[in-house]
């Protein structure tokens, strides 16, 4: 929606059904907009009504030449005001926004519920001469002062990722507007405002903001009657990006009229987290964080809660798994937490990601910021309300990650399992940003279990050490296998079924329906957008295999999430959308090709079932750590899309088809072994 003032539209949103409404306000200088509450407005839309808004000049306002002076922004705030807000409303405000909120709340008082400011400011000076000092360099280096300006935001390690938001968000407006933004706000204060106010007040500020000092904070919060004064201790500027979890509790809090303690909060310093709480009965119960990201994370940790429930009976598991793993949990008969619902879902954001057998898996996980944040409130908010005897998280990115931030938080033992260690860019090149990003990964990964060793009490690898790649994680950072073994235990393979059992292909074909002399090339990729291209690709291969081979059925499996009536078809391909206990007819195929997913691969293996598999381009973890595993057990063979033509395929089919492989036996006792592991921290 857009409030028309005289020389500008200025675009606001309100998102979520609470009786109270917050407006986020951003900064008044067009650096940025409304995306910088990327992390707030989905978790506080829960409780209440939020209303945010684009400042002019940036974002989807308009960016007229002038109209950046406090009394022109300060007419478009009180339009958005007008048109959206229901009052008596909770105004929060970020850095020079502030000056904006503290003249509507003294003019306004009986509108505004609570004001809570972040790295707020009562006046704004810039470096002197302007033309020279400024304005010259924005106009002629318009990259590089958004580069140094959003280092001096972030002082806080590891923020690249902020820094990238923020730098990308800058260059949505223009030099010329930013320039006149800085011109029209210089020399600006409110100062003499500040004894009016009479509307609780909270004020959030890093110890180590370079953009607005800290003592700043302190003037500001003497003079504000009643003011209370929330210390992050080396926190920088950008609060509500930087310490998410800790901002969006804090609010929520204060406005729900919860008890603010006014204390300093650690940021990312080195800090114990306090022992767990008692258990308060004698059944024990674990709260379990699965990826939903390919079903393999799922499929393991049911067959190993199920194993735990053998070793101890009076145990509960309550699965956090949002969509597609949720329908598998349920399928099972397991327990569904109820907050499942709330979870943002990280599979449609990789599908988002995908293209024609290609997903660049490291940056879709880099970019999924936002859902981490949110889906680890969802988390958090669970075990405020309730106790759990363990938590439990299977590539559980954001719990981990969150957990380390804020290891005051924790309150209960605490299972990180992965199948992979370490981030690696495709190209090994310092100068390309997956690779600085993989390097940022890599190194805030490290300093965590450096910094905070006892928030993890089991760091769980589904595998080998001989699994873990023997190179560093990136110049000047460990030896990634060496750094495993200090740090993980491993459970070796894990399966949610007994490979052994589906020795008798014969016997498992009768019983599923597969004919007697029928060669079965069965063909799955996960469903994803990015198997369409494969699925067609075998589909044309396979023409001279029915033509050669009169008995051989090629069955392709289309999944949940591809139309199969898009798929071509004949007498002999059959087209599935769907195949319940996929891995009953991998043991009974003749053939089976897929892409280089690891759980799918190594069912393969332990069946002994001839495959290839086709890594997805730009996937790290099939392109690295699934294929060295592969390699290792001598199990399937590996082919590239790109250079495999149908021909080749389908003369590598006919080669192939009734051939006997002779991997390595896999062993297969590591869902047990994890589930004793995981146990014996109850």
């Amino acid at each position: 929606m857009y409030v028309y003032r005289p020389d500008a539209k200025i675009f606001y949103q309100a998102t979520g059904n609470g009786a109270r409404d917050i407006l986020l306000c951003p900064q008044c200088q067009p650096v940025s907009y409304s995306r910088m509450w990327k992390y707030q407005i989905p978790y506080l839309s829960r409780y209440f009504r939020v209303v945010t808004f684009d400042q002019r000049g940036n974002g989807r306002s308009d960016r007229p030449a002038s109209g950046y002076d406090l009394e022109t922004r300060y007419q478009d705030l009180r339009g958005v005001v007008d048109a959206t807000a229901r009052p008596p409303f909770a105004l929060v405000a970020l850095s020079c926004a502030a000056m904006l909120a503290f003249r509507y709340v003294a003019e306004h008082p009986e509108q505004v519920s609570h004001l809570i400011l972040i790295a707020g400011q009562y006046s704004e000076a810039v470096p002197q001469p302007f033309e020279e000092k400024v304005a010259a360099v924005i106009r002629s280096d318009f990259d590089g002062w958004r580069q140094r300006l959003f280092k001096r935001v972030f002082q806080e390690p590891h923020s690249l990722k902020g820094i990238e938001d923020m730098f990308a968000w800058a260059g949505e407006t223009t030099p010329d507007v930013l320039v006149e933004s800085l011109r029209a706000i210089d020399g600006t204060s409110v100062y003499d405002v500040l004894p009016r106010i009479t509307t609780p007040t909270l004020v959030l500020h890093g110890t180590q903001d370079k953009i607005v000092p800290y003592n700043h904070a302190r003037k500001l919060a003497e003079a504000v009657p009643g003011a209370r004064l929330i210390t992050f201790e080396g926190g920088g500027h950008a609060l509500q990006g930087r310490d998410a979890v800790k901002v969006n509790r804090l609010i929520r809090d204060f406005v729900l009229d919860r008890p603010v303690e006014a204390r300093a909060i650690p940021a990312t310093t080195e800090r114990a987290a306090p022992p767990p709480r008692p258990r308060r009965s004698a059944r024990r119960r674990i709260l379990w964080l699965s990826s939903p990201i390919g079903l393999g994370h799922i499929q393991r940790d049911l067959a190993i809660a199920k194993q735990i429930r053998e070793i101890s009976p009076d145990t509960t598991v309550d699965f956090l798994a949002a969509d597609p793993a949720d329908r598998v949990v349920t399928s099972w008969g397991e327990r569904l937490h109820p907050a499942t619902k709330h979870l943002l879902n990280e599979s449609a954001h990789v599908e988002g990601w995908a293209r024609d057998h290609e997903l660049h898996a490291f940056n879709a996980l880099w970019d999924m910021d936002e859902i981490f944040t949110t889906n680890f409130m969802t988390f958090a908010d669970v075990v405020e309300a309730d106790d759990y005897d363990l938590w439990v998280g299977d590539e559980g990115w954001d719990l981990d990650y969150f957990l380390h931030e804020n290891p005051d938080l924790k309150r209960a033992p605490y299972v990180f399992i992965t199948d992979f260690i370490g981030m690696l860019p495709m190209r090994d090149d310092p100068d390309s940003v997956e690779f600085r990003r993989a390097w940022e990964k890599n190194a805030e990964n490290i300093d965590h279990l450096r910094l905070h060793p006892d928030v993890r009490d089991l760091s769980l690898m589904v595998g080998d050490a001989e699994d873990v790649i023997d190179r560093e994680f990136g110049p000047s950072l460990p030896n990634m296998r060496q750094w495993a073994r200090e740090h993980f235990q491993f459970s070796g393979y894990t399966y949610h079924f007994d490979p052994a059992a589906y020795r008798d292909k014969p016997g498992l074909r009768r019983a599923l329906g597969y004919p007697d002399g029928e060669r079965v090339i069965l063909v799955s990729v996960g469903g994803t957008r990015a198997g369409r291209h494969l699925l067609r690709k075998c589909a044309e291969a396979f023409a001279p295999v029915a033509h050669q081979v009169p008995d051989a059925r090629m069955i392709l499996v289309a999944g949940p999430r591809l139309d199969a009536s898009e798929l071509p078809t004949s007498p002999q391909i059959d087209v599935r959308p769907f195949v319940p206990r996929l891995f009953e007819h991998h043991a009974a195929a003749d053939l089976a090709i897929v892409q280089g997913g690891l759980t799918t691969t190594m069912e393969l293996a332990a069946l002994h079932t001839p495959f290839f598999y086709f890594p997805l381009r730009n996937h790290f973890e099939q392109q690295f750590f699934v294929s060295r595993r592969l390699e290792r057990l001598g199990a399937g063979i590996r082919m590239d899309f790109d250079r495999t033509s149908p021909e080749e395929l389908g003369a590598a089919i006919l080669d192939h088809l009734g051939k006997p492989v002779h991997p390595r036996d896999v062993p297969v006792g590591g869902t047990e072994r994890a589930a004793r592991l995981i146990a014996n921290l109850l």
